[in-house]
């Protein structure tokens, strides 16, 4: 290998965790639209790319929306979505700074 030719990592940290954010604002987005049992899908869906991406706080959150939209009788998902935004917010400001 000559000198001017190095290899090059690609930082796959940040990008997988660009695309999960990028992938988890439009899933909260059309989870504001749809009915509970596609609710839990998108989260679930969700909680699955997060924990790929080594999202853990969206993981979690998403999980409980999961949970919370897949479980019988009355659902309020108010707090639960509140708190998946939250993580969603919290680690884009992670990535930006």
């Amino acid at each position: 290998m000559s000198d001017s030719v190095r290899p090059i990592a690609p930082p796959l940290a940040p990008v997988a965790m660009h695309d999960i954010l990028r992938d988890a604002d439009a899933l909260l987005a059309l989870m504001g639209k749809e009915p509970l049992g596609v609710v839990a899908e998108l989260a679930n869906t969700l909680t699955v790319s997060a924990h790929d991406a080594g999202a853990w706080e969206i993981e979690q959150a998403a999980s409980n929306v999961s949970r919370l939209a897949s479980s019988r009788g009355p659902v309020v998902l108010a707090g639960a979505m509140r708190a998946l935004t939250d993580a969603i917010a919290r680690s884009e400001s992670a990535v930006a700074a």
